[in-house]
């Protein structure tokens, strides 16, 4: 098993900074995965991605030197075990609104008896070392994070964040704005409060931060902050960018005839 590139920066204290992967289609993840980010996150909770379709994004994934997370679609000790049976290096939990659904989470991604991960390592035992390499460094090298993305989790987050194994937070805004109430002002005061006051049980905790920060002053601002792991875009984002270009070129050019 490889060294885990996200886990070694930030224990580094440098920020790591990757892309969301939602398109279910091995040549795009294969285009993600050569632009050496430091990870990229698989979204299996918003995105039509099957196991089967997971495991193939995973192969085109396999040149790539950066880490491989996966965003299961719920805290499930049987999903998230599957998922490192196919050989993601870390989890990112969602569902998580308190410490006893957090050490739930961080217990299916470690063998016994640090956790309850089932033994069957089908694809992730074949990679780099072998099998008897793999389950030795396995519990170690494997990250272990949950989404902070609900007005209860911020509430919990000190609990949260003694979890033992946690290896990191990540913030979701829009889902914690929308368990606030504020589904249609995301950045409503109180929204921006409720992160503020997750980044500072960071800082007081000396626990890594992250968070979902897709626009470029929003990565920059949470990097001057101190996270540790951004989410600095996505897949369909990097296409919507590249449409409006071509629009804007379109409507330029048409306008001058």
């Amino acid at each position: 098993m490889r060294d885990n590139r996200t886990k070694m920066r930030m224990s580094s204290g440098r920020p790591a900074l990757g892309v969301s992967l939602t398109i279910p289609d091995a040549f795009v993840t294969e285009a993600i995965g050569a632009g050496d980010f430091d990870f990229v996150l698989i979204d299996m909770e918003h995105a039509p991605i099957s196991i089967d379709g997971l495991q193939t994004m995973l192969v085109a994934l396999r040149a790539s030197a950066s880490t491989v997370f996966v965003r299961p679609g719920a805290n499930d000790a049987a999903l998230i075990g599957q998922i490192l049976d196919l050989g993601a290096e870390g989890v990112i939990v969602p569902g998580v609104h308190d410490a006893a659904q957090c050490a739930a989470a961080v217990s299916a991604t470690r063998y016994p008896p640090a956790g309850v991960r089932g033994f069957g390592p089908r694809r992730a035992a074949r990679l780099d070392g072998g099998r008897a390499e793999y389950l030795a460094r396995a519990d170690k090298e494997i990250a272990a994070f949950v989404m902070i993305e609900h007005v209860d989790a911020v509430s919990g987050i000190d609990a949260i964040l003694e979890t033992p194994g946690l290896d990191g937070i990540m913030v979701g805004p829009a889902d914690l704005a929308a368990s606030m109430g504020h589904l249609h002002d995301l950045g409503h005061p109180a929204v921006k409060t409720a992160i503020d006051t997750v980044a500072s049980a960071c800082e007081r905790h000396a626990f890594p931060f992250g968070i979902f920060a897709p626009a470029e002053a929003s990565a920059r601002l949470w990097v001057r902050r101190g996270a540790r792991f951004v989410a600095v875009g996505a897949d369909t984002q990097f296409l919507d960018q590249g449409i409006a270009r071509a629009k804007s070129l379109i409507s330029e050019v048409t306008s001058a005839d």
